[in-house]
């Protein structure tokens, strides 16, 4: 027989969940969209609004977890990232990119929401792709758990700096700098652990 969790251990209700996201300010809305335009690169079925709503549904819908004491904007990010995983093990299980277009060089950039052509040369080696990706899961690891480092390490990757990276966090800017400064040894750290000897 399962043992039930303590309290603050037990995800959050549908009430709990509709009140979080309602309580959260044009300036998060905005952060969650950026997140998801970010999470949406590279998918060829959905775009940054389909997997922000998809996401939404899911987490209103209780089909996935949100643990207590987790940031909103970090839930969503998080849930958003296994969405966007979900989506592309699909499309890349698929027998035939129906979407794919080859590009020539010559076209226009695609509309808004659309995916990119698909280069006829690719510059990039599976290599490259493989460390990129390994590269960016430890520095997710290094900071899961910190919320605030979490934001600060979003803002950076969504390209703000400075007073623009804190106005994004939303944090005060004691936290934000604490935070910042905790997110800089951490990666100092790890870059230190990786050079050769």
């Amino acid at each position: 027989m399962e043992q039930p969790k303590p309290p603050d251990e037990e995800p959050l209700s549908k009430a709990e969940r509709e009140a979080l996201l309602g309580a959260m300010s044009p300036g998060d809305w905005g952060r969650a969209e950026s997140l998801a335009r970010a999470a949406a690169h590279g998918l060829t079925d959905m775009t940054w609004e389909d997997l922000l709503q998809e996401t939404l549904t899911d987490l209103l819908g209780e089909e996935r977890t949100w643990q207590r004491g987790v940031h909103p904007l970090v839930t969503l990010k998080v849930a958003m990232h296994s969405v966007a995983s979900n989506a592309k093990k699909k499309v890349k299980n698929a027998p035939i990119d129906q979407f794919a277009v080859v590009s020539t060089g010559e076209e226009e950039a695609p509309e808004e929401g659309r995916p990119p052509p698909v280069h006829a040369v690719q510059h990039l080696g599976p290599q490259d792709t493989v460390e990129g990706r390994q590269q960016l899961a430890a520095i997710e690891r290094l900071v899961q758990g910190d919320d605030q480092a979490e934001l600060v390490l979003m803002a950076w990757a969504m390209g703000f700096s400075g007073a623009e990276a804190r106005q994004e966090t939303g944090l005060d800017a004691k936290q934000f700098d604490a935070a910042r400064q905790r997110l800089l040894r951490k990666l100092k750290s790890a870059a230190a652990a990786r050079k050769p000897k």
